[in-house]
């Protein structure tokens, strides 16, 4: 075992021939059609992880039970079954040939045809045909990013690691450096005024850290190694709690840069591993949106993403937002996801998380890993539990149904602003190690359906 843990960031890139001026003007162009289109990265982030970590199986053992579930065709904009002319409901299969061949053709020759190879030529073919700017070169020059991920202790007992930006995880990690120097404890949830004041707390947290994430960018155009070291220090964890005010909220200012655009994003998955050698994986996978771009390749049957909608539009020369995630050539943007891996002082793993659901990704991942570790909630408690978030602007708690009214209420005499979001905007997908156990339990989120798969 190497006793690291590392970050794999294969963020989608903006193509070499992008710029802002070919936006301007042109309402949700990022947003749908090919324009919208950023360079796709995460089979090369598989093949390193292969390469690095795996070759207990053979690479294209990998794809089989991929193929069992795409090897028979639907339309492209599947509103009806065609054999039944009904609508599709919820357990019909959409099975798709053309995303099968192209599966069996990375398979058999591995990544490289997907990036330099006869899929490059046929992906960026279909990519132009609809008016994309895509290019070959765009493919061949793309590059991971492979780094020891970032890690803080959290109080004696445990250490958490998380990914690199321009993903939120430094803000993930923000978040829980702020909370684990309080002195919760257990028991504290019986408490209606104690549960008040944690998520006040945690509140007031999730609104300092959404100010900090206006400064994230892509680490490769811009000098983020204070920031980083601010994020993960102690001591400047330190400095923002004596700036949370256990009585009462603040107006956005208070708290830094206003949240002008917030990442949100539909087309998200996450999945949570650990092996029987201890070995611990989160994987958040994304295309941005439901359907991503639309586009459906024609020869490949790829669902291509519009990952460029997550760069600022807004160029305003005042605009800190605008120059630390604006769109230029080679640049990847702020991404909302935030894998999470916690290990306890025996370097057991202890959790494994991640989620989906935009910019409520790095608040319920944090809500669910300080009611599993603080609170001492299993981790199916842990991720039922209805959430809160707080994204800054607008300056509101929202939350979900199900939320304790009483916890609201001690949240409303501090000062805040509530309102009522839908169930299910948020998904996480969790491991836990029950020490007294000695076994592995894990949760697939009710909010969207799905169960866990055990050894």
């Amino acid at each position: 075992r190497q006793r690291k843990a590392y970050s794999i960031i294969q963020r989608e890139t903006a193509p070499l021939a992008s710029n802002y001026t070919i936006l301007q003007g042109k309402e949700n162009i990022t947003f749908i059609g090919p324009l919208s289109i950023g360079i796709p990265g995460e089979l090369l982030a598989y093949d390193k992880a292969y390469k690095e970590f795996g070759g207990g199986v053979s690479w294209s053992t990998l794809f089989l039970q991929q193929f069992v579930y795409v090897k028979k065709d639907f339309q492209e904009i599947f509103v009806k079954n065609h054999l039944t002319n009904e609508l599709y409901k919820e357990g019909d299969i959409m099975k798709r040939t053309k995303l099968a061949q192209t599966l069996r053709q990375i398979a058999k020759e591995g990544v490289q045809t997907f990036y330099n190879g006869d899929l490059a030529k046929k992906i960026i073919n279909e990519i132009q045909k609809r008016g994309g700017i895509l290019t070959l070169e765009d493919l061949r020059e793309y590059d991971i990013d492979f780094h020891e991920a970032i890690s803080i202790d959290l109080n004696n007992s445990f250490k958490a690691f998380t990914s690199l930006a321009p993903s939120s995880g430094p803000i993930l990690a923000f978040i829980l450096n702020i909370i684990s120097g309080y002195n919760f404890h257990s028991n504290d949830l019986n408490n209606i005024e104690k549960t008040g004041l944690f998520y006040h707390r945690l509140i007031e947290t999730f609104k300092f850290a959404f100010a900090k994430k206006l400064q994230l960018g892509d680490p490769i155009s811009i000098n983020l190694t204070q920031l980083m070291i601010n994020l993960t220090s102690k001591e400047y964890a330190q400095s923002i709690r004596q700036k949370i005010n256990d009585e009462k909220t603040f107006s956005e200012e208070y708290y830094g840069d206003n949240m002008k655009k917030v990442l949100s994003g539909g087309g998200t998955a996450h999945i949570s591993i650990v092996d029987q050698y201890g070995d611990a994986v989160g994987i958040t996978s994304t295309i941005n949106s439901y359907f991503g771009s639309t586009i459906v390749g024609e020869e490949t049957g790829i669902i291509y993403n519009n990952q460029l909608d997550d760069f600022s539009r807004d160029q305003s020369i005042n605009s800190n937002e605008s120059i630390r995630n604006s769109i230029s050539p080679g640049k990847r943007p702020i991404s909302s996801k935030a894998p999470l891996i916690i290990i306890d002082n025996k370097e057991n793993i202890r959790q494994v998380l991640g989620a989906a659901g935009g910019s409520k990704i790095v608040t319920s991942i944090a809500q669910v890993c300080l009611l599993n570790l603080l609170f001492e909630k299993n981790i199916k408690e842990s991720i039922d539990y209805p959430r809160i978030h707080h994204h800054l602007h607008p300056n509101e708690i929202i939350f979900e149904q199900p939320f304790n009214r009483n916890i609201l209420n001690e949240l409303k005499r501090r000062g805040h602003n509530v309102t009522c979001m839908s169930y299910g905007s948020t998904v996480v997908q969790g491991i836990e190690w029950r020490p007294g156990d000695h076994q592995y339990w894990a949760n697939s989120d009710i909010r969207k359906g799905g169960s866990p798969y055990g050894y």
